[in-house]
Formats: structure tokens, C-alpha cells, sequence
């Protein structure tokens, strides 16, 4: 790919509409959920919301990044990147940096802030397999000559991800990577092939990490402990259960008063059901559904391979990841531990999930005319 600057054109207003809409969700639906927990544990009902706000600034600022940098640098970037979040992701497991919380150590405490390094991590994994894919073009159906190289690469950060351990974004991860191979005319064989090693890895960390096999058994029959090891996800669907059609009224939630756990963070989705019943959730869902809509409309009017890989890359993981979590909260996943994109508290997957958005603009503002839809370049 040659690093010519491309024609400027405006950003993709439909994208970044759906994005504040989704972001402004998020903000009401902290404003609901949080308060009782603030109050009891922090005796401030705006403790959560306060910080929520700092991520939103923080946020703004690598949006803006994101928009503004020419995302054709990442092409020249991306080994770089992914050894730098690889080192960062590694440090989460070192004793007095890396912060142990719900049996993983996943962050990295800066003071003022608690750092998830693998979400920048996601990131860098997706352009490098956009950047694989660019100069490997159809020797990617080769084994020797294109995927080995790749899974060599690759292998690494999964590994640190899955070690954490975080068996979420490590699958998260392995989807994107597999979605993109598939779209770049991999051999089917060998993708059937990662599948298995990937199956095999996956059930190898769960007998690892018996919390994980609990998540497995308590996916299986929710209601075999209600009280105990079950109890999460069964509040979780009493409070869905609760909402009906139209809900019980934005901040009139039963179930945010220390019935439902982390029901600001990974389950805020229950929480969306309960007080906005199934229309407020279907909006939600629907937004997504219009957000990977637009993503591929500006992967395909891209004007390079790299353009049309990173779009599509960066365009499923913020929607896989969404889907995964609402997967989790109505009982069709165990937990996984990953947010809702955009509405979750969570300060790392906001900022990030915000530069992802700036990046998947510039790579719109980047595009060739309309009815132009040559993602070859």
C-alpha cells in the first residue's frame, strides 16, 4: 500500500450519530444504575457517573485522534503497536502492577486510572491482520506462505490475553481474526483447522480455571443455584423478565438496588430491559444493527485493501463484542466479562472503543466518491 494522502471527504455522519446516541444511553442508563451503589460504597450517588464523565473527556480527546491521523500510518505502525501492547498486556500478570480483580489481572492502576492494556491490544490485533492481509493477498490460501506467519504473530497476544486469563476477548480476538481470513479468501480447510486448535485452547483454559468451568456449569442450568453460584444471572433475568414491553420507567429499576451485580458495568443491558422494557432494547439492538451497517458500507467504498480490512476489523469487534455481552446477559453465553460498547461503565473500553470509532471516520472521510466501492485500490 503506498502512502499517498487520499481525497478528504466529510466523515460518516450516520456512524457518529448512532455513536453519541448510544453514548447518550449510556450516560442515563449510569445515571440510573449506579447511584445506589455510589451512595453505599462511596456515599456519592454521582461517584460513578463522575468518573464515567472523565472517560467521556478522555474519550473525546482520542476520537479526535483517531479522526484526525491519517489511518494509513497505522499500516507503518502496526509492529510496533502490537509489540508495545503485547509488553503492556504482559505487565497486567507482573505482582505490583498488574491489579487482580474477579480472579484476573487484567489492568494495569496508573493512579488516577486503571488501564485494561488489552484493549489497545484488540486494536493493534486487528490492523496487523489487516496489514497481513494486505501484502499477503491470495498467498493467504497458502499455509506455509501466508498463515503460518500470521498465526506465529498472533499467537502471542492471544496467548497473554487467554494467561490473564480472559477467555472473552481471546475468543473475541480469534472471531475477528477468523471473520477477516474468511473475508480474505482463506482455504476453508485450514480456517476449520484454527477453529479446532482454537476449541481445543478454549476448553483447555476452562479445565485451567475452575471459576470458568463454574461460568460453564451455571450456563447449563442457571436455576441449579439460585442463590449462590446461579444468582447473578438469574436476577439478570428477573430484571429483563420485569421490563415487559415498555418497562417500569428510566430510574425506577427494582433490581439495581443490590439484587443484580455489576449492573452498571456488564450488565447494564438487564438493567436497559427492566426500565426500558423491550423497546428500549430493541433501539439498542437495532442501533448496533445500524452501526455494522454503516462499518461495512465504509469498508467497501474503501480505496485500499488495509482501508477495507481495518474498517471491517474494527467494525466487528465493536459489535461482536456488543452482541457477546447482551449473548451473556440473556443466558445465551456464560460470562464473559466483556461490556457493552459505548454504554457500559468501564473507562478503557470507552476510550477505546471511541478511537475505534475516529479511526473507522477518517477511513470514511478517505473514501472515493460514491457508487465507487473498489476496495482493491
Amino acid at each position: 500500500m503506498s502512502a499517498l494522502k487520499l481525497p478528504s471527504r466529510q466523515p460518516d455522519l450516520p456512524l457518529l450519530l448512532i455513536t453519541i446516541v448510544l453514548i447518550v444511553i449510556g450516560i442515563i442508563m449510569i445515571i440510573s444504575t449506579s447511584s445506589v451503589v455510589g451512595y453505599t460504597g462511596y456515599n456519592d450517588s454521582y461517584y460513578f457517573i463522575k468518573k464515567h464523565c472523565l472517560y467521556l473527556v478522555l474519550g473525546v480527546g482520542l476520537f479526535t485522534v483517531g479522526l484526525k491521523t491519517p489511518h494509513y500510518r497505522y499500516y507503518k505502525w502496526v509492529g510496533w503497536g502490537l509489540f508495545i501492547s503485547c509488553i503492556l498486556v504482559g505487565l497486567t500478570m507482573v505482582p505490583g502492577v498488574g491489579v487482580m480483580a474477579f480472579g484476573a489481572r487484567r489492568w494495569i492502576n496508573l493512579g488516577f486510572i486503571s488501564f485494561q492494556p488489552v484493549e489497545l491490544l484488540k486494536f493493534f490485533v486487528i490492523a496487523f491482520t489487516a496489514w497481513v492481509l494486505t501484502i499477503k493477498k491470495d498467498k493467504i490460501r497458502s499455509f506455509k506462505k501466508g498463515l503460518v506467519p500470521l498465526f506465529a504473530s498472533v499467537l502471542v497476544p492471544i496467548l497473554l490475553t487467554a494467561k490473564q486469563p480472559d477467555l472473552g476477548n481471546t475468543m473475541l480476538m480469534a472471531v475477528v481474526i477468523f471473520a477477516l481470513l474468511f473475508v480474505g479468501r482463506a482455504r476453508l480447510f485450514h480456517l476449520f483447522g484454527m477453529v479446532g486448535l482454537g476449541l481445543g485452547g478454549m476448553a483447555g483454559s476452562i479445565l485451567l480455571h475452575p471459576y470458568q468451568m463454574q461460568r460453564i456449569r451455571t450456563f447449563l442450568d442457571p436455576f441449579a443455584d439460585p442463590l449462590g453460584k446461579s444468582y447473578h444471572i438469574v436476577q439478570s433475568f428477573i430484571a429483563i423478565g420485569s421490563g415487559g414491553i415498555w418497562g417500569v420507567g428510566i430510574g425506577q429499576s427494582h433490581l439495581k438496588y443490590s439484587y443484580l451485580p455489576l449492573q452498571y458495568s456488564d450488565f447494564i443491558f438487564s438493567i436497559i430491559c427492566e426500565e426500558g422494557g423491550f423497546v428500549l432494547a430493541m433501539i439498542v439492538i437495532l442501533l448496533l444493527v445500524f452501526f455494522f451497517q454503516r462499518g461495512m458500507k465504509i469498508a467497501m467504498q474503501s480505496h485500499t485493501l488495509f482501508s477495507y480490512y481495518l474498517a471491517l476489523g474494527l467494525t466487528l469487534q465493536i459489535v461482536l463484542q456488543s452482541f457477546i455481552n447482551i449473548a451473556v446477559v440473556i443466558g445465551v453465553f456464560p460470562t464473559k466479562g466483556i461490556p457493552l460498547a459505548f454504554i457500559s461503565f468501564g473507562g478503557t473500553s470507552l476510550i477505546m472503543s471511541m478511537f475505534t470509532v475516529g479511526v473507522i471516520l477518517n477511513i470514511s472521510m478517505s473514501s472515493p466518491p460514491k457508487g465507487t466501492t473498489d476496495a482493491q485500490g
